[in-house]
Order: structure tokens, then C-alpha cells, then sequence
């Protein structure tokens, strides 16, 4: 993935508000940039930030740096069952891994259980790209997100929110 700048990343999160008890989520293969700023800006706040990592060797190389009392580095693979060890849900899921169309329900089959009513999936799509984004609209609509919306604040990036509303489905 290519780099993001520091003042994108701050616009981001700037959807965050200062809630106690905020928990954040990335699911990352190597975008180290915003890791780093999630990290702080959860240590700034005191929220959870959990650290998903898809590639052994990016964990491996990068995981030393993220020890701290506000985050948590796992290995992860998008096969296994859950996410999260634990039964948490979390406020805000940011995606910046690549998955794969086949896995794609099955993947925000497993999102939609570890986060919270009214909570946000923040997925990094690629740039100008109406196929993907409209593939990604009707996954998250199929799979009981809603109020989707993309927004533009990063060169090769274009970003997909969506919400999941409480009663809806029962995934």
C-alpha cells in the first residue's frame, strides 16, 4: 500500500469523538502509516486499539514497536473464525487489507459480529475504481450495513464507511 499523509490521517480521525471506553480495530496487511497514528491517537485517549495483522512477516518486523498499555498486536488469517479473541465489539473497523472477492461475505459476515450497534467499518478501496466500489456497496448492503458512504481525503485511497444499525439482521 502506498504511504498516507499525516494530515489525511488527522482528518480521519476526526470522526472519532472522545467517547470513554472507545475500542478501535485495524485489519492490515503493511500500511504502517496509519498503525502508527491509530496507536497514538489511542494512547492520547486512553481507547483500545487492536492490531490485526494479515502478513507474518510485516507482524514479525513491526510488532515490538506497537507494545503499549492502549494496544494489542495479533497475527491474524482472514480463514479463521473470528477476529477477536474475546467477545468485544469495537467502535470503529478500520480495513486496509486486501480481501479477496471470493471471501468477501464471509468476511463482513465476521466484521459485523465484532462491532457495535451504530459502530463503523472504515474499508480503503483503491482510487477511482466504480467497479470495486460498487461490488463493496452491495456486500455491505447484503451483509446489514447501511448509511454507506464514501469519502475522498487520500491520493490512492478512497474510502467506503459504513454503519452497523442496531436490530438490523442477525448475523
Amino acid at each position: 500500500m502506498s504511504k498516507l499523509y499525516k494530515s489525511g490521517i488527522e482528518e480521519l480521525l476526526s470522526i472519532i469523538p472522545n467517547h470513554p471506553a472507545t475500542r478501535i480495530m485495524e485489519i492490515t496487511d503493511s500500511l504502517e502509516d496509519l498503525s502508527i497514528e491509530l496507536k497514538e491517537f489511542a494512547k492520547k485517549y486512553d481507547f483500545e486499539y487492536l492490531l490485526n495483522i494479515l502478513d507474518i512477516n510485516y507482524f514479525n518486523k513491526i510488532k515490538d514497536n506497537f507494545i503499549d498499555k492502549n494496544t494489542i498486536v495479533h497475527n491474524i488469517k482472514l480463514e479463521q473464525r473470528r477476529y477477536v479473541n474475546m467477545a468485544k465489539q469495537y467502535n470503529f473497523i478500520f480495513i486496509t487489507a486486501s480481501i479477496p472477492i471470493d471471501i468477501r461475505d464471509n468476511f463482513l459476515k465476521k466484521i459485523h459480529a465484532h462491532i457495535l450497534n451504530g459502530g463503523n467499518i472504515i474499508l480503503f478501496l483503491p482510487k477511482d475504481n466504480f467497479k470495486i466500489r460498487e461490488l463493496w456497496r452491495e456486500s455491505l448492503e447484503d451483509n446489514l450495513f447501511v448509511a454507506i458512504s464514501t469519502i475522498d481525503i487520500f491520493r490512492d485511497y478512497e474510502l467506503m464507511i459504513a454503519k452497523k444499525m442496531h436490530g438490523w439482521g442477525g448475523l
